[in-house]
């Protein structure tokens, strides 16, 4: 039985990407590590390489610093030093990171093209199409 284990493990891998980094063993500092990128990502941290567009959303960013907000409770007591500061530091700064956006939202995202330069002058044009 073991063999067929480690043959659908195989045989996942294969079809995921052969390409793919051999990812880490994940551990706690992994974990909140992840959860706070997702958040970050949310925040508008990245930009997509293909559109240009920054993702902003707040409602999904709160959600996951609130998960991470539970794993603190949860884990209390549970944890060394170093894991315990990583989440107050985690939460932290995505907390004024979404603080800072819920006051200030970023302007819409525009694709830098020519046609934002003619955006005025499209109006004119469309009752010439009809």
């Amino acid at each position: 039985m073991a063999e067929t284990s480690s043959e659908s493990t195989s045989d996942t891998s294969q079809s995921t990407g052969q390409d793919r980094p051999k990812l880490p063993p994940i551990d706690f500092s992994a974990f909140v590590a992840e959860l706070g990128m997702t958040a970050v990502t949310y925040l508008g941290g990245y930009q997509n390489p293909e559109t240009k567009e920054v993702l902003v959303d707040l409602e999904m960013a709160k959600r996951t610093i609130d998960t991470i907000e539970l794993l603190k409770e949860k884990t209390r007591g549970n944890l060394t030093a170093p894991e315990s500061n990583l989440l107050d530091n985690t939460l932290h700064n995505l907390r004024m990171t979404y603080i800072r956006l819920a006051n200030n939202p970023p302007p819409p995202s525009q694709p830098e093209t020519s046609e934002s330069s003619t955006e005025g002058s499209s109006e004119e044009t469309e009752p010439e199409t009809e």
